[in-house]
């Protein structure tokens, strides 16, 4: 039977590179233990002349080893396998001193035999990782075996890597949903074998509401497929909306007996493209309100916690986010599970690039090597093709995959060939599911612009930057609906609104002001949401990231959320326009403190989805402001439009008030009914720190958040506060480190001090063992706060 084993605690680390460290006779004397997931780029100060550069995040790369011994009883009915789900870059696996195997592309996960050099008693995993040459990827890769790592023992008899395939066949009208099952087993013992493979589907309750099998014979050292279609009645299916979720259970018989199991989850719905109708989930259709997202998870760097992808998904789902694009690498696995239980409709992006290597700061052709995947396409772009579709393959939120991200050859006349390539693949592998390339130069300058084939020969053409060409910053899509009426279009990769958190001056370090942040993305809005052909949108980004910046910043401020998973007053206006089942009503400045500023204009943005919005200052009426999107004309006659207040095209309201300290009032109406009201006033100095986690009781080795933020001696939010706190952490647990979303600041994450960073701030722990656990949080003028939490086993 399958054995699988997590192996994430007890590695030895060190940032050096000899021949010796794969050896079983090594010292580690000079190795430092860390736990896996571990991004070694993030455990050292950042440097402007870090090779890795802006486009790095000017994270630490080099040559380095980890080495881990593990107890295995020898078993020579059995397979042993090493897992590795993704280590940046260029590993080699090494047991007991015998090379077993290794990956160069950083984001692909991959198995290592193991079977042939493990012993009875005490093994040594050594991996070496050479992330060396640099800059190599687009943008902070971080550094290491960056996630999750398993050994797994299976029968001789076993189902191959990712070797059980289920997808949708089809839902019918008589309320009945049809699957098709696949699965590849190999008999790698030295006789033939007649097996079954057994399928059981069990839905939330744990109910079994289908059953399937087949007969399989397989000659010694064979591996085959065999497929079963199952049908069940009434499916509960998988939506945005209603992510439910189904198990599958499949195993493999030898004479009766069970020799290999495995489990996974799956949902019931079909997911297509259409040239008229756009997306269509389960034949509806369906708007993608989608956000990119870079695969750092901020203080953490490249690892990325279950718990804290959760936080932050929860986030983007409260903002109505319902789509995710994996940019632009296959992501970790734990990120697919989540978006199948939190509804969120993916695009599974391979590669940033193929043949022609990018410049990993920016430009595609420079006089400097270019290092990155390209090195190993030509190689082992089939291989990794093929790992992201059978890996990601079950899971229902992947309804579309990428083959890669602003292509150079996109221009280039060899192209095309190596979209039927990788295309080819896809269809291979999944014909259920339609291929597109995020493309950046439709309409570009001839020389790099994207050739007319290459789109065409793409089953969805998407669209970077729509509006970013010439006339088309009005137009967007228009142009070639009109001469590829049959194209079917998705933006890939559009403007969203980012921002720095609590910054109100006039001219912000990011450029432009908060009162004029939303105006690339409303017009591109109003004719995605008006037109449906557009399958809909995924904005660059949903989440601040490492990298692709200048010293001395750390990262981008793109996305309406920070490296801390602050919200930032743009979360406001995207939930505003894409979550209509709550009522949005958000006043930007976040605070009234401009003292210094009386008798100046500051302008006023609101961000609603309120039919009407009076605007009050110290109890004086301002005025009031309506929008509608998306607009309509009369239903049937021209006065039906009268009687509203709209007031702008613009997706959000505005006024100029003359400053004065107090209080700023909005007042939302729907239908004429006051619904909601905001508040903003006049703060007073930092009196209290108010701490507060994500949860009272956790287990060991889970992670826990704890969000600080600033208030005066009303309670009121001190948004103009940035004191530096120290943490104090007594207990089973350890600090993780500290973020506030400031990307200027240049101090490391894992220190136990760091700024308040505009009235808050973000503790990350790990749980240790069974016990309670007590923080303290000090102010530098020793002010402080504490929370106690519980870990049980």
């Amino acid at each position: 039977m399958r054995k699988l084993e997590k192996l994430n605690r007890g590695w030895m680390f060190i940032l050096d590179d000899k021949e010796a460290f794969a050896e079983e006779s090594t010292s580690e004397k000079d190795f430092r233990p860390v736990t896996i997931p571990h991004d070694w780029s993030n455990d050292y100060e950042l440097e402007e002349t870090a090779l890795t550069g802006g486009g790095g995040g000017y994270g630490k790369g080099g040559v380095a080893w980890y080495r881990r011994h593990v107890e295995i009883k020898a078993d020579s009915s059995q397979k042993v396998f090493l897992y590795f789900e993704g280590v940046y870059m260029d590993s080699t696996v090494y047991m007991n001193g015998k090379k077993i195997g290794g990956h160069a592309y950083g984001y692909s996960s991959f198995y290592a035999d193991a079977t042939d050099a493990v012993k009875d008693g005490d093994n040594l995993i050594a991996v070496r990782v050479n992330n060396g040459n640099l800059p190599n990827s687009r943008w902070y890769s971080g550094s290491g075996i960056q996630r999750d790592v398993y050994i797994i023992k299976t029968d001789k008899i076993h189902f191959d890597h990712f070797g059980v395939r289920i997808n949708t066949n089809g839902i019918y009208p008589q309320d009945c949903a049809d699957f098709q099952i696949k699965a590849s087993v190999s008999n790698e013992t030295a006789a033939p074998v007649n097996a079954g493979v057994l399928h059981e589907l069990f839905d939330a309750e744990g109910k079994r509401v289908s059953q399937s099998g087949i007969a399989l014979f397989l000659n010694p050292g064979e591996s085959s497929d065999c497929v079963t279609r199952p049908s069940i009645k009434e499916p509960h299916l998988w939506t945005d909306e209603d992510p439910y979720l189904y198990t599958l259970k499949s195993k493999v018989l030898v004479n009766g007996t069970v020799v290999d199991e495995y489990t996974c989850k799956t949902g019931v719905r079909t997911a297509s493209f259409d040239a008229e109708k756009g997306f269509l989930l389960n034949g509806v259709t369906t708007k993608i309100k989608g956000m990119c997202l870079h695969h750092d998870c901020g203080l953490t760097g490249e690892v990325g916690y279950r718990e804290s992808w959760r936080r932050r998904l929860l986030k983007l789902k409260k903002m109505g986010c319902n789509g995710i694009r994996c940019s632009h690498n296959p992501p970790v696995p734990l990120l697919l599970d989540l978006c199948d239980e939190l509804g969120f409709l993916v695009m599974d992006e391979a590669f940033d690039e193929w043949y022609l290597s990018k410049n990993k700061n920016w430009n595609y052709y420079s006089e400097q090597l270019a290092y990155g995947s390209a090195a190993f396409f030509k190689r082992d772009s089939r291989e990794d093709m093929t790992t992201m579709l059978r890996r990601d393959y079950n899971h229902p939120s992947v309804v579309i995959w990428s083959i890669g991200n602003e292509i150079p050859e996109q221009s280039s006349e060899d192209g095309v060939k190596i979209v039927e390539y990788l295309q080819g693949i896809c269809h291979e592998e999944d014909p259920s599911r339609m291929v597109t390339s995020a493309c950046d130069n439709i309409v570009a300058i001839e020389n790099i612009r994207t050739r007319r084939e290459f789109e065409n020969a793409l089953d969805v053409v998407g669209y970077n930057y729509a509006g970013r060409w010439r006339e088309r910053a009005e137009t967007f899509y228009e142009e070639d609906k009109f001469l590829y009426p049959d194209r079917i279009m998705i933006g890939t990769e559009n403007p969203s609104v980012g921002g720095i958190r609590g910054d109100y001056s006039l001219e912000s370090k990011w450029g432009g002001n908060y009162a004029a942040q939303t105006m690339h993305n409303e017009p591109l809005w109003r004719y995605t949401i008006s037109h449906d052909f557009i399958s809909g949108d995924f904005l660059w980004t949903g989440i601040d990231y490492l990298g692709e910046t200048a010293w001395p910043r750390r990262g981008a401020p793109c996305g309406p959320i920070d490296t801390a998973g602050f919200e930032k007053d743009s979360y406001y206006y995207f939930k505003s326009i894409w979550n209509k089942k709550e009522t949005t009503l958000y006043l930007a400045p976040s605070h009234w403190n401009f003292q210094g500023e009386e008798g100046q204009y500051r302008p006023v943005v609101c961000y609603t989805n309120c039919d009407e919005v009076k605007l009050y200052i110290n109890g004086k009426y301002v005025g009031s402001r309506g929008y509608e999107c998306p607009r309509y004309g009369c239903k049937k006659a021209w006065n039906d439009c009268f009687g509203k207040h709209f007031t702008t095209n613009d997706l959000h309201l505005s006024w100029d008030v003359v400053y004065e300290p107090g209080e700023l009032k909005a007042e939302g109406y729907k239908d004429g009914k006051l619904v909601e009201t905001a508040v903003v006033k006049t703060s007073g100095e930092l009196n209290e720190l108010r701490a507060k986690a994500d949860a009272a009781e956790i287990s060991t080795d889970d992670i826990i958040h704890i969000e600080l933020e600033a208030l005066d001696k009303d309670g009121q939010f001190v948004c103009t506060a940035n004191p530096l706190i120290s943490c104090k952490v007594e207990g089973p647990a350890h600090l993780i480190g500290m973020d506030a979303g400031d990307l200027y600041d240049l101090s490391m994450f894992s220190k136990a001090e760091r700024k308040m960073f505009n009235g808050r701030l973000l503790a990350m722990l790990m749980a240790d063992g069974k016990g309670q656990v007590n923080v303290t949080f000090t102010t530098e003028k020793g002010l402080t706060s504490s929370l106690t939490f519980t870990i049980k086993a």
